[in-house]
């Protein structure tokens, strides 16, 4: 890098890409969860836009800035970029949130550079830290803030199977090659001794294998597992609308009831993980859905008021157990097409196209 200076104004608390997130994503961490007086967050959101309108938007921040990159402005920052950073800063020390400038003539390998910034890589990662109180870490979006601002609802919880996820042919016909036309049966059995695991109870594997062996099954549970439980494909067109949905600034959420060796393939192997900005899985939680239990914790993990968001699931039980919660809450499964979910998003105020 060159032997210019680069500055960075930044909270004191590490986030999700292993680094202190930037001052523009601790305010707006803020904001999500609610904590700004209405001049707060009308001054942020005047200010982010005028950034937005007169610097250039890396374009890092298109597939949800996959590579991890951080910006950094040039020095010496115009005067009324420095007028709007200070603003900014003062928010934060308004509310308690410690923050830092710092500088440095080589902050990381730079995959982006305009007139005014640098995106970089950094050269080390850590681990997030501790949040101030009342703070969620989510990520935030590239673009306006101002359409999730003046909208009721803020963040969208989805659930998975129906509606991230499917499985091809369904559950009897992935279980038909094991057992013939005892599938049924069995499914149904298992899943009934499931329940508990579901809620984090227990140790599913075991359970399943003293299930198979009922049954007269001589696969190891393993291979059974992994061809049924595992053989999940994602519905593309979902997730772009989850991308779209961080796009545009919302706060978007899985909540879904799984055991946990189910969960911890689609935490890893299906990328929810780097998808979702917060992760409720019922096994994780304690409870699992149709109980409103598991909305009330799903809101608090999230970091929102209960009203604040939109729940998305294909079953009518889980729909009533969130609206019990406070959640707003709409039955959709993908077999309904995508129209049909834009649609219902529509009538929340929320915006799920892609945006340029």
């Amino acid at each position: 890098m060159s032997e210019r200076a680069y500055v960075r104004l930044q909270a004191a608390y590490r986030g999700r890409l292993g680094v202190e997130v930037g001052l523009f994503v601790a305010v707006d961490h803020l904001r999500r969860a609610g904590r700004l007086t209405a001049s707060e967050e009308a001054q942020y959101l005047d200010i982010d836009d005028w950034f937005l309108t007169h610097l250039p938007n890396p374009d890092f921040y298109a597939d949800g800035n996959s590579v991890g990159a951080v910006t950094w402005f040039k020095e010496p920052i115009t005067a009324a970029m420095q007028e709007r950073v200070e603003s900014l800063c003062a928010i934060l020390t308004a509310h308690d949130v410690a923050w830092e400038r710092v500088t440095s003539g080589d902050p990381g390998t730079v995959v982006y550079e305009d007139e005014f910034q640098v995106g970089v890589v950094p050269y080390v990662r850590d681990e997030p830290t501790p949040l101030p109180a009342g703070v969620t870490l989510t990520p935030t979006s590239g673009g306006s803030k101002r359409a999730v601002a003046a909208s009721k609802v803020r963040h969208v919880l989805f659930d998975a199977d129906g509606v991230l996820q499917d499985l091809p042919g369904g559950w009897y016909a992935a279980m038909e090659p094991y057992l013939g036309e005892r599938a049924r049966d069995f499914l149904h059995e298992t899943w009934s001794d499931e329940l508990p695991m579901l809620a984090g109870r227990g140790d599913y594997l075991p359970v399943l294998a003293a299930s198979l062996a009922k049954y007269g099954v001589p696969a190891p549970v393993h291979e059974v597992y992994d061809a049924v439980w595992k053989n999940i494909v994602l519905i593309e067109e979902s997730l772009d609308i989850v991308r779209a949905l961080k796009r545009n600034g919302y706060g978007v959420h899985l909540g879904t009831n799984q055991e946990c060796y189910r969960g911890a393939h689609m935490r890893t192997a299906l990328g929810y993980d780097e998808l979702f900005d917060v992760s409720c899985y019922s096994y994780d939680l304690g409870v699992a859905k149709p109980d409103p239990e598991f909305f009330t914790r799903a809101a608090e993990r999230i970091g929102a008021d209960a009203d604040t968001i939109l729940f998305i699931d294909d079953t009518a039980k889980n729909i009533t157990g969130a609206r019990t919660a406070g959640l707003h809450a709409e039955q959709w499964d993908f077999t309904q097409g995508h129209a049909a979910l834009h649609a219902l998003f529509t009538t929340h105020g929320v915006d799920a196209h892609l945006t340029a």
